[in-house]
């Protein structure tokens, strides 16, 4: 058998068990999909926790595009117009424990929405454009897009990492938000570090189940003092 032809073949059964992000989907890029009709995130740490790194070489120790957003071929109607909402509060890594508490003084984590908004979270919540564009599915029904993340402030060059939290949405009446998400953001840790970060971040279903924990106490208690 000839060089060439083996070569072929190779190649051949190299791509047919290639991952999904081979066929334009980046590994670490949060995947969008529909499922019942609920926009739906997978493809990170878990299906709701993503990694980004503020080191990275293109965007220098400060800037980062990654993670990105990226759906399969068919996932959307042509035009179809997913957005990110922002939630919630910036938190920091302090080595030990989240929390909106650790954020050093006069830092907040900056995205770039693709028509020129501008959302920033800080220790206090969120301000500035509470949401804005991903992308636009084109004519294959697929969305590929990247925003520009930053960390802004007097103290930017603490390190640590930081955790901001979104959700998906579609101006399509079809299509319900996505349920949270977190992105954790690397901002001068080692990598064993950083992965015990991701590590401790709680599913947003845990926050879902602590919140209704803690009203359950407070009606028992009110119940015990209204006997």
């Amino acid at each position: 058998m000839h060089k060439p032809l083996l070569g072929a073949m190779a190649l051949s059964a190299m791509l047919s068990f290639a991952p999904a992000w081979a066929d334009g989907l980046h590994e670490g890029d949060i995947l969008i999909s529909v499922v019942n009709g609920k926009l739906k995130t997978s493809g990170g740490h878990t299906d709701t926790i993503f990694e980004g790194d503020f080191g990275d070489v293109a965007g220098g120790p400060y800037k980062t595009d990654d993670p990105g957003y990226d759906s399969d071929a068919g996932t959307f109607a042509s035009g179809t117009v997913i957005n990110y909402m922002a939630l919630g509060t910036l938190k920091f890594w302090n080595g030990s424990s989240w929390s909106a508490a650790w954020v050093p003084a006069d830092v907040q984590v900056r995205i770039d929405g693709n028509l020129g908004e501008e959302t920033f979270w800080g220790a206090s919540g969120v301000s500035g454009d509470l949401s804005g564009l991903i992308g636009e599915a084109g004519a294959g029904g697929s969305i590929h897009e990247h925003l520009d993340m930053s960390v802004v402030g007097t103290n930017k060059a603490t390190v640590g990492a930081y955790m901001i939290s979104l959700k998906l949405s579609s101006t399509s009446t079809a299509l319900q938000a996505s349920d949270p998400y977190h992105i954790v953001l690397n901002r001068g840790l080692d990598e064993e570090a950083f992965e015990a970060a991701v590590m401790a971040v709680p599913e947003p279903s845990t926050y879902a189940m602590l919140l209704l924990g803690l009203a359950a106490v407070g009606y028992s208690a009110k119940r015990r003092r209204s006997r």
